[in-house]
């Protein structure tokens, strides 16, 4: 018997050892004691020192700890059941009702084995139950376990902060590469236009954009773009492609601006990633819209009279960044005043997924034609906008940006777009 009791010490007290050493980096870790006999509190503080806690604040009862715990943010709470004042199951509940310790450790001491009574406590909010008398290698053996949780729920916590922080940043400089407002006012001053635009990334960031350039007073370029993807990924993409666009110090031609982003993008990006590009130069004096295609959703243009209504511009041309021997051509169309042009990605025919679809190319341009679309860019963008509402989509799967533009006829006001 007397070498069974030394053996069981022994294993006792490599235990405890075992214990102490993985408790002693929580050793700043804040503990609230609740507790209304001053003979288990000091026991259970005991305990607590002895394996190196040593951050503890005492409270004789509910009231009492929910005001420490309001003020001092303990990272793990030991409790009891039965107290006066408030008890420990309305404790829980009122931790549990704030926001602030929602995710703290509250570990009850308790001696009751019935087993309703045992779920109501877990119901109030507790973590975990120890029985009483407390043992001090279990009450250890639960602490660790607790404030590992506790601590990798901070972690967890402060990275989601800063990840949210970090793409926060992100979508601010996305959205400044999009036209300010300055150079929107800039534009419409300058030329007889109409405008009107909506970007609106699927999670956040995206890899879509829409720009407008000045090359003098009678030239305009404009472009939609589209990477492959959505999120973290193409929003790099879109970072990639802005740099090199404003690089470009001259724009003869829309298929040169192609070409040149295409050598660029085939060099950097990776396998499987490409981008879709519509570009093109209106130019006001001629009324001629010079445009080129790299794999973009066919644009559609409204000529002056109007009688035709919204038609589909040759969209085919090779996508972005696929391969660097690709090569784009300039069409040349019409584009007096009263003609309209309307850019967008993908998303509008793509939500929701085809067969499913609001809108497909053909049914999108017939929906331009109709009177509910109005006259304005302003109308038209809404319009479309609103059908999509219609169908009970609030979010689309994929970025969508749209852009309207109309060569406002001077002679016969704004209405006669």
């Amino acid at each position: 018997m007397g070498r069974t009791a030394a053996v069981y010490r022994r294993l006792q007290e490599q235990q405890s050892r075992a214990v102490e050493n993985c408790l002693a980096r929580f050793a700043n870790s804040r503990i609230l004691v609740v507790e209304d006999n001053s003979v288990v509190l000091t026991l259970i503080t005991r305990f607590l020192n002895h394996y190196g806690l040593r951050q503890i604040r005492p409270a004789r009862n509910g009231l009492e700890a929910l005001e420490i715990a309001a003020e001092w943010l303990p990272d793990l709470i030991i409790t009891d059941l039965y107290m006066p004042v408030m008890d420990g199951v309305e404790f829980c509940r009122s931790i549990r009702a704030g926001r602030a310790l929602d995710d703290v450790p509250i570990l009850v001491l308790t001696g009751i084995e019935n087993h309703e009574e045992r779920t109501a406590v877990f119901e109030a909010g507790a973590t975990d139950l120890i029985s009483k008398p407390v043992y001090h290698l279990e009450l250890a053996g639960r602490l660790q376990v607790h404030l590992e949780r506790s601590q990798l729920i901070r972690r967890l916590t402060e990275y989601k902060e800063r990840i949210a922080l970090e793409l926060d940043q992100a979508r601010t400089m996305q959205a400044d590469m999009l036209p300010d407002r300055m150079l929107v006012s800039e534009v419409l001053e300058t030329y007889p236009v109409d405008m009107a635009s909506h970007y609106q990334p699927s999670i956040g960031l995206g890899g879509d954009l829409w720009g407008l350039r000045p090359l003098c007073p009678n030239r305009l370029f404009v472009y939609i773009l589209d990477f492959s993807g959505h999120g973290v990924g193409a929003a790099i993409n879109t970072f990639r492609f802005q740099a090199y666009y404003n690089s470009l110090r001259d724009i003869d031609t829309p298929g040169q601006v192609l070409n040149q982003l295409n050598s660029f993008l085939s060099g950097i990006l990776p396998v499987g990633q490409f981008a879709t590009m519509f570009c093109a130069i209106i130019d006001f004096e001629c009324g001629e819209l010079t445009y080129s295609s790299a794999g973009a959703p066919p644009a559609l243009l409204r000529p002056e009279d109007g009688e035709a209504g919204f038609l589909p511009l040759d969209g085919t041309g090779f996508p972005l960044g696929i391969t660097a021997n690709a090569d784009y051509e300039d069409k040349i169309q019409g584009f007096p005043p009263g003609s309209s042009l309307f850019l967008y990605s993908d998303a509008l025919v793509e939500t929701p997924d085809p067969p499913n679809s609001v809108f497909t190319y053909d049914s999108l341009a017939g929906f331009l034609n109709g009177p509910h679309a109005g006259k304005t860019c302003a109308d038209r963008v809404a319009s479309v906008l609103g059908k999509l509402s219609e169908g009970n989509v609030t979010t689309f799967e994929d970025d969508a940006t749209i852009f309207c533009l109309t060569y406002l006829n001077r002679e016969f006001g704004s209405d006669d777009r």
